[in-house]
């Protein structure tokens, strides 16, 4: 049979012309009187290859009834109607020899059986030969299920047999899954231990939870330990580089230890950094793909691999061939979780549901809370609030340990958010707040929630820690983003009328105290009076009959189109039979202005380098002057727009960050004054500045003071304002194109 070397080499070259040739070569070599040792060998290759094996695992079982490590083979091997037979056979060599009820256990959850993983673990033989690592992996469990008693008393075991590197790792996990990442931050400083394994534990969690102060200080105790070994340590400098943005010294601390004319020979972790720092790096996206398909052939069972070679379509493949493939997963349940995160990320949440559907039976204890929280996020992504408040709610009486309380909170008050509840948002996060308060995805949702309540001082306290956190993460103060403007911009706003924006004002007593024409210069502050009114449904719609948004979309795309644009406008056009479909780039758009608007404009128009910058103005021109409906193409719809027109003179939609007017989708009729409102703020706050933010200076922050004003100044109140659940319930919105992680991209 082909050797290990020569197999993984005909693999990186390409798909076997036989996968299922190995095993029936195997076979008969067992059958012919192959050695134990090379009938194993044999088998782990086919298993770890992703190959077809279960006739030469079958072969060598009837060669060696009684080995357990063939017996586990077959389990992995084999085909689902005699997985049960094999499982069997396995529980009963493990029992007759009164060992190894570890390696029992691991069959039976890759078989997607955690219950009979439990039944084995449940009675150990403390005088078995291996019962430290049986006690091992059920403290595991234990954990993994939140019965912090029963893992406590295995960890207490391992101790008294004089495990204690073991024991400790243990205990260093038990303390963050039961209090959170200030328990297991307070366990690492207070650590005297020298054992490898436990630093190792404590880079994973600290990197998990982006401390990476704390990263940095557990590296240099671990790479202090006489016994760590070299290549664990030169593994994790690469990827601190790598998640620290220092892209070029990852690439050159992970070609040091890597021959690079041999990637074959390479670790699958290996392979992931390597994709990664690639896609960092902007290297050609089919070239990406093509080594992590040929990295996914070699290490089949790999999950993170297989996680990122979707990621690596998104780049490098049409779009629409991506949402027609077929399902990819209906056995196992951390490749369901997968290709359904990335049926999410594609806009199709229906796709989702169904690639969760096929292995939701097998899930159990986190992998069954992570289906729970994609459902959710499904729902939410389709703008339908309610259904995801109940799918959360399935999961309430489940064990849940800290990071999993953590992480529904977190969805709890993104959904309040997302109906403008501040308060249910506030009593939502609060577990993940009081475990994680460093955590930046819960600094942010504080200050989402603080902004919301009129709080602005708080909201920017919360934006603080997190720029403090990824000032650690970057070795520098992260420039001002959105976020950040509009917090501040309220607050130095409201410095003078703060008493106005107290929680439950309503919106005509916040503008008559604090006075509409000063709301309406501040992008903040009109933000913020917008979502109060909003939530408060204060926002009110006067249809007008005559009101006619002319049946037109545009788009703007500068640069060659992508594999996802075509999709985009494809789907634009199929849902609006009878609309005039346009689209503009860089040139034809600079002659549309300058025929348009005149030499002024289009002066400014080119002035304007960055893409984004550009599809602002001109989207703004556009549609004041031609009416009709703009839309960027990273908005994938999945149902007409069409109702929203009847009776409205615009269309704007309220995002649920900040209450601001979210530019990527506009519809108006020609001449409204929103939109020339709107127009006059961006020319002035471009002409304005030399270092124009997209966002701020040509996007939601201006329309929102236009909208402010039109909406609760001048008139007319012919706008209707969509949540962005209404807005989801139509359109899948911020897809991830491979262009935003392009330098031009705007943010």
């Amino acid at each position: 049979m082909m050797g290990p070397d020569a197999l993984a080499l005909a693999l990186w070259a390409g798909p076997l012309a036989d996968g299922a040739a190995r095993d029936c070569q195997l076979s008969a070599e067992i059958a012919g009187g192959a050695g134990y040792d090379a009938a194993l060998a044999g088998l782990r290759n086919l298993w770890r290859f992703g190959l077809p094996g279960a006739q030469a695992a079958l072969a060598a079982q009837r060669q060696w009834p009684l080995s357990i490590d063939i017996a586990v083979l077959a389990c992995d091997l084999a085909p689902p109607a005699r997985l049960g037979h094999n499982l069997e056979h396995l529980r009963a060599a493990v029992l007759h020899q009164n060992r190894r009820r570890a390696a029992l256990a691991g069959a039976c959850l890759r078989a997607g059986r955690p219950d009979l993983a439990r039944d084995a673990l449940a009675q150990i033989d403390p005088a078995s030969p291996t019962a430290a690592d049986d006690i091992h992996r059920r403290a595991e469990l234990a954990l993994a299920r939140g019965d912090y008693m029963a893992a406590l008393a295995d960890i207490s075991w391992l101790h008294a047999q004089g495990r204690a590197a073991e024991a400790e790792t243990l205990h260093l996990r038990l303390i963050y899954r039961r209090d959170g990442a200030k328990g297991m931050a307070a366990c690492l400083d207070m650590a005297q231990t020298g054992a490898p394994a436990f630093w190792a534990q404590g880079f994973e969690l600290a990197l998990q939870e982006g401390d990476f102060g704390l990263v940095r200080q557990v590296l240099a105790r671990w790479a202090a330990c006489p016994s760590a070994p070299p290549l664990a340590l030169a593994r994790a400098s690469s990827r601190l580089a790598l998640e620290t943005g220092n892209l070029a010294d990852a690439l050159a601390l992970l070609e040091a230890r890597l021959d690079v004319a041999r990637p074959w020979a390479w670790d699958a972790t290996d392979h992931v950094q390597w994709l990664r720092i690639g896609q960092g790096l902007h290297h050609d996206p089919a070239q990406l793909l093509a080594h992590a398909e040929a990295a996914r052939r070699l290490h089949a069972r790999h999950d993170w691999l297989f996680h990122i070679t979707h990621g690596l379509r998104e780049g490098a493949q049409d779009w629409r061939a991506l949402a027609a493939a077929p399902r990819l997963c209906q056995r196992q349940p951390e490749r369901a979780l997968s290709a359904a995160h990335y049926a999410l990320r594609l806009g199709l949440p229906g796709r989702a549901a169904l690639e969760l559907a096929g292995a939701r039976r097998m899930a159990a204890g986190p992998e069954a809370l992570r289906m729970v929280f994609l459902r959710a996020e499904g729902f939410r992504q389709a703008g339908r609030i309610s259904a995801a408040h109940a799918a959360l709610a399935r999961a309430q009486g489940w064990p849940q340990d800290a990071p999993q309380r953590a992480e529904m909170a977190l969805a709890q008050a993104e959904l309040a958010l997302m109906e403008g509840q501040g308060e249910q948002a506030q009593a939502a996060l609060r577990p993940a707040l009081l475990a994680f308060p460093d955590r930046m995805s819960v600094q942010l949702t504080v200050a989402r929630i603080a902004f919301l309540q009129g709080a602005f001082g708080q909201a920017q306290a919360a934006h603080a820690r997190f720029n403090a956190r990824k000032a650690a993460q970057l070795g520098q103060s992260p420039p001002p983003d959105l976020r950040d403007r509009i917090v501040d911009d309220a607050a130095f706003a409201a410095r003078d009328c703060a008493g106005a924006f107290a929680p439950g004002h309503a919106p005509h007593t916040i503008i008559a105290t604090a006075g509409a024409a000063h709301i309406a210069t501040s992008p903040g502050l009109a933000a913020h009076v917008m979502a109060r009114a909003r939530a408060q449904g204060a926002l009110r719609f006067c249809p007008d009959p005559a009101a006619e948004i002319p049946r037109q979309i545009a788009h703007y795309w500068q640069g060659p189109p992508g594999p996802a644009t075509q999709r985009a406008a494809a789907r634009w056009a199929q849902l609006h039979p009878g609309f005039a479909i346009h689209l503009f780039n860089t040139t034809s758009a600079a002659d549309w202005l300058a025929q348009n608007y005149g030499p002024e404009m289009a002066a400014r128009f080119a002035r304007v380098t960055q893409p984004a910058l550009r599809a602002d103005l001109f989207r703004l021109c556009w549609i004041a002057r031609e009416g009709g409906i703009f839309t960027d193409l990273d908005e994938y719809p999945r149902l007409p727009v069409t109702p929203w027109l009847d009776g409205a003179g615009a269309v704007l939609c309220i995002e649920q960050g900040f209450g601001t007017i979210a530019n990527n989708f506009i519809a108006a009729r020609a001449g409204h004054p929103v939109c020339a409102l709107a127009l006059a703020h961006v020319c002035a706050a471009l002409d304005g500045t030399e270092a124009p933010y997209a966002w701020w200076h040509s996007g939601p922050a201006q329309w929102t003071r236009a909208a402010f004003a039109v909406q609760f100044v001048t008139g007319p109140q012919d706008i209707r304002f969509l949540s962005q659940a209404q807005y989801l319930r139509h359109v899948a919105t911020n897809l991830p194109y491979p262009h935003k992680r392009s330098p031009d991209h705007w943010r």
